[in-house]
């Protein structure tokens, strides 16, 4: 694994948590105009899940990788 695909791999977790919290905040609107009280208990699990998306480490590869050009002083 090199940098690059380091950066791609956060950039998609990145967009995946973008992707479902839109989605969640639409499934959030159409519950509350249809349901007001359950419509947020629907919606809820989607925004952590995007939210663990959004704010999810690095892999361990990348980790390592970052760490070992820190170590050579190229970072």
């Amino acid at each position: 694994m090199n940098r690059t695909e380091c950066f791609y791999d956060k950039i998609s977790s990145r967009m995946v948590g973008t992707v479902v919290f839109t989605v969640s905040l639409l499934l959030a609107v159409i519950g509350a105009l249809i349901l007001p009280v359950f419509g947020f208990f629907f919606a809820l699990p989607l925004i952590i899940l995007a939210g663990i998306f959004m704010l999810a480490p690095d892999s361990k590869a990348c980790r390592l990788l970052s760490a070992k050009e820190e170590e050579r002083g190229t970072a």
